[in-house]
């Protein structure tokens, strides 16, 4: 019966049948009865939170082992009850009913919480859904900022996020607790409010011990709130008591460079260089570094921008390599050019990114002899490099192929790496060497009589 003909049954029948059979089925069937009670669950009744936690917890026991652990594969059903629960929060916040939304959002992260305690969350399903609520109650702190007339309710939600931002269960996860306090700090409309937010924010700082992102993070939570109320001076005055944190080294090399106050940005970006080095963070020594090239161009310091590009290619860096060359005459280039490709060659900075640079280099400056002898050092990057390499040099591919062919069918060991031993002579084949292609099947089917997987592989290569 199609859904047209079911519609068509289900209008003759009374109401009384109608709740006979709606009755019946969710008897029956433990969705059904859920789906009911949530769909005429009233949004403001408090006495509903428990009926919250029952299906949200009855999906998580469903989905668990007699143990209570979640399985890898089950967590995505242990969610389904958090998220129709999540559904009846939706329909409080378009009714306007912040808080009861605020209240059953921080029933499904408490839920949720003792769920990622007894479960396998690889793909982060339940983190997603904490993450959820966290949105929701950001989006309910947006929307009451907007929405001056409803003080009662800004109050209390004021300390209801304060209350949950000390959790137990967010011990530990300090971008939950900054979301909350940032949520809390939209909040902020007396001098009493915020003496208590900061309080707290100083405790939870405690708490975090020596996370240097909860230090930061914190630290930017509260300039805003300084900026808001107390001016961009008193903004600015605290801004620069905190410059050892980088989001506000930063944001002060920024705003010189801005006013082309390129003196001061250079000062902080070499100081930033000298703290970071100090403590071996080299992705914040790098970032300071880019700051001082950027002063360096704006203010035409030439020779002292070229040796810093040239560092950063050394380092990997592509776009510099592009505005070195730029910056430099024909005449200089040439002596620049064989500078850096030789570092290069040598493992120039010892980034993992300098060999990628050093091979697209040679490839987009036609340096064949260079890339040829890079590969022979290095026989399995031959199936990335052979286009570049089979027009000029074809014989010297060939026996790369060979080599590695050969070498790798000698470690493989079980039909995956039999494949791809048979898949790099198929990349041999589109560059032409069929016949060695050839070769190289017979010579393997006789050094290897009794590697039935191998020699099934072999014999599927089409040659022709």
């Amino acid at each position: 019966m199609g859904k047209a003909g079911l519609s068509d049954k289900l209008s003759k029948l009374t109401k009384d049948e109608l709740v006979a059979l709606l009755i019946h089925f969710s008897k029956e069937i433990k969705e059904v009865e859920q789906d009911l009670v949530l769909r005429f669950m009233s949004t403001d009744a408090k006495a509903s939170m428990a009926s919250y936690k029952k299906i949200i917890r009855s999906s998580i026991k469903d989905n668990a082992d007699r143990y209570g652990f979640v399985a890898y594969r089950q967590v995505s059903g242990a969610v389904d009850g958090a998220e129709k629960v999540m559904r009846k929060a939706e329909e409080a916040l378009d009714q306007g009913q912040y808080l009861h939304a605020a209240d059953i959002v921080f029933c499904i992260l408490h839920e949720m919480g003792d769920l990622l305690q007894c479960s396998d969350d690889s793909d982060g399903i339940v983190g997603g859904m904490i993450s959820e609520c966290l949105d929701v109650i950001h989006h309910i702190a947006v929307n009451l900022d907007i929405e001056q007339e409803v003080t009662k309710d800004k109050e209390a939600l004021f300390q209801l996020i304060l209350r949950e931002a000390l959790h137990p269960l967010l011990d530990g996860w300090s971008e939950w607790q900054l979301s909350l306090m940032e949520s809390a700090m939209l909040f902020l409309r007396t001098q009493a409010e915020r003496v208590l937010w900061e309080k707290q924010l100083m405790a939870l700082k405690e708490k975090n011990g020596d996370s240097s992102y909860f230090e930061e993070h914190a630290a930017k939570l509260q300039y805003l709130v300084i900026q808001t109320y107390d001016g961009e001076q008193e903004a600015e005055r605290y801004l620069e008591e905190h410059l050892s944190l980088t989001v506000f080294r930063e944001m002060a090399i920024k705003h010189a460079i801005k006013n082309a106050n390129f003196e001061r940005a250079l000062q902080l970006a070499q100081d930033g260089e000298e703290q970071d080095g100090k403590n071996s963070l080299p992705g914040l020594v790098a970032k300071w570094k880019e700051y001082r090239y950027e002063v360096y161009k704006a203010t035409n310091q030439r020779e002292q921008q070229l040796a810093l590009a040239e560092e950063f290619v050394l380092s990997g860096k592509y776009a510099y390599y592009l505005e070195l060359k730029e910056m430099c005459s024909t005449d200089e280039w040439e002596s620049v050019y064989h500078r850096v490709l030789n570092s290069l060659a040598s493992g120039g900075k010892g980034y993992w990114s300098t060999e990628r640079l050093y091979t697209r280099i040679l490839i987009e400056e036609k340096e064949v002899t260079r890339l040829l002898e890079y590969v022979q050092s290095r026989k399995r990057e031959i199936v990335e490099y052979y286009p570049h390499l089979v027009g000029q040099y074809a014989d010297e591919v060939y026996q790369l192929f060979q080599e590695w062919i050969t070498e790798s069918a000698a470690e493989a060991s079980n039909r995956n790496q039999y494949k791809k031993v048979c898949g790099t002579i198929r990349h041999l084949i589109k560059a032409g060497g069929t016949l060695k292609a050839k070769e190289i099947i017979e010579q393997l089917i006789l050094a290897y009589p009794y590697r039935t997987a191998l020699k099934d592989e072999l014999r599927s290569i089409k040659l022709a």
